[in-house]
């Protein structure tokens, strides 16, 4: 005897709704990882644009004596932690070394040589 059968049984049911579940997660976790690395290129780009700033603030040669300089700077809604190192590499070379983080810790770090300078 053949049975007129309609519609989907209890299992069909829960089948079908645990692989949705699945798709639906793996989406979402996706995305949440997409949008997590574009935040961080974002960060890192906002942090290179300050280190390039600080160092352009220095191409005329009127850079501090010796040491370490910190400065936060608030750019976008996010604080930037600025750590300017001046050091003393040879007579008449200076290394300026500007490192800009925020607060996962994403950043970048810039290091220019200024020659002919006096110390």
């Amino acid at each position: 005897m053949k049975a007129d059968r309609q519609g989907m049984t209890l299992v069909e049911c829960v089948m079908a709704s645990f692989v949705t579940l699945l798709v639906l997660g793996t989406v979402v976790f996706a995305l949440n990882f997409f949008l997590q690395g574009s935040r961080k290129i974002e960060q890192r780009r906002s942090a290179l644009l300050i280190a390039n700033s600080v160092i352009s603030m220095y191409e005329s040669g009127n850079l501090p004596e010796a040491g370490v300089f910190l400065d936060t700077e608030n750019t976008g809604g996010i604080e930037f932690r600025i750590r300017k190192t001046v050091t003393p590499v040879s007579p008449g070379v200076q290394e300026l070394s500007v490192s800009v983080n925020c607060e996962n810790n994403v950043g970048v770090e810039l290091v220019k040589r200024f020659y002919g300078m006096e110390q």
